[in-house]
């Protein structure tokens, strides 16, 4: 029993920042229809700096949070613009042009952590250090910070997609950008507000991982491929989709460390990928998205 909750909830911590990475994609692709690739980099940043804020410069926790999401967004507004920089209403940017885009600014990112922090994996700091035991399982108090936030963020997304007017004016530049630019909706400042937000909930998930796992200047590859992952696997068209589909991905993970022998590690990379390719043949929208 106590190893089965040590499973369940080191995946739900898991999950949590697959759903956080899994978001940025969604908020993103939601209202501009661009896949950004450079998400896994805000994380990766995002960490680091926080890092560096607390550690290096003393700053308190909660003043190095507020920091990090000014310029985590700020970030996230200059990738829009280099990526969007020759788009109009009428003539967005092709989805081949910018994913290859986001692509190279991915790398671009990790190529200035490498100069900036070095090779070296670091730790970052813990918001409450500590445990306590649920069901005979040892549980750090930064796992139970780890979904929590998952849960808050995921809620203050739906809640600002579905009752604000620039939530819906997103989900109208998606549909149609030339006829939400002749309404009135500046296409480009809801492109900025979309890359700003999925940088600051990019951020957020790299400053809650930080503490448990190591950082270094690669890691932007792993946290983007992981949350494409936990996107397409619960569906693009729902904040819940993404929730789903990262925590399914965590529980699936941690359940397959139980296998016997060294299979186990193998499989927690290879049975995800799988389940990606069938789903992309057999139910392409993802779980929760409806039948197309």
């Amino acid at each position: 029993m106590p190893e089965f909750t040590q499973v369940i909830v080191a995946g739900l911590s898991q999950g949590a920042i697959y759903a956080l990475l899994g978001l940025g994609f969604s908020i993103v692709f939601l209202a501009t229809r661009i896949l950004n690739l450079a998400q896994g980099s805000f994380a990766l940043w995002g960490g680091f700096v926080f890092l560096s804020m607390v550690a290096g410069a003393k700053i308190p926790l909660a003043i190095s949070f507020v920091i990090m999401l000014i310029l985590s967004a700020a970030l996230g507004a200059l990738t829009q613009l280099i990526v969007s920089l020759r788009s109009k209403p009428w003539r967005p940017i092709s989805p081949d042009m910018a994913v290859l885009s986001t692509l190279a600014l991915l790398v671009f990112f990790e190529g200035a952590a490498f100069m900036i922090w070095g090779p070296d994996p670091q730790r970052g700091p813990a918001l409450e250090n500590g445990v306590f035991r649920l069901f005979g399982a040892i549980v750090p108090w930064q796992l139970v910070w780890m979904i929590v936030g998952a849960l808050i963020i995921a809620t203050g997304l739906q809640v600002f997609l579905r009752s604000t007017w620039s939530g819906r004016a997103m989900r109208a530049c998606a549909q149609n950008p030339m006829m939400s630019s002749l309404l009135g909706i500046n296409v480009r400042r809801i492109g900025v507000l979309a890359f700003a937000l999925g940088a600051m909930i990019g951020a957020t998930a790299g400053i809650l991982v930080s503490p448990i796992t190591w950082l270094d200047y690669q890691s932007g590859g792993t946290f983007a491929l992981n949350g494409i992952l936990a996107y397409l696997i619960g569906g693009e068209e729902d904040v819940a989709g993404p929730v789903v589909g990262g925590f399914l991905l965590g529980i699936v993970q941690s359940a397959l460390l139980l296998l016997p022998g060294t299979s186990g590690g193998l499989l927690e990379q290879v049975v995800p990928m799988l389940a990606l390719i069938i789903m992309l043949v057999f139910r392409p929208q993802g779980l929760l998205a409806r039948r197309i």
